[in-house]
């Protein structure tokens, strides 16, 4: 059986704009206020990609083409 040929996942560097088939990924995830109730976890219930998450739970997502560009251009966390 020959192994299925995928075409590789391209992203643009948040930095210099030039486009990465394996870039570096960078998440900043907001964290839950203290005392807020944190919502439990239910095996069947359906699931939300982080990406998907609104309000004061969304995330934001950074693509960079290397270590360098990251250095270069690093997010600010708020």
């Amino acid at each position: 059986m020959k192994k299925k040929v995928v075409k590789p996942i391209r992203r643009k560097c948040h930095n210099c704009g030039k486009m990465a088939t394996n870039p570096l990924v960078y998440h900043i995830v907001p964290s839950i206020p203290y005392g807020a109730d944190i919502p439990a976890y239910q095996k069947s219930a359906p699931k939300t990609n982080r990406v998907d998450l609104k309000g004061d739970r969304k995330i934001s997502v950074y693509n960079f083409c290397d270590n360098q560009c990251y250095e270069e251009g690093k997010p600010k966390v708020q």
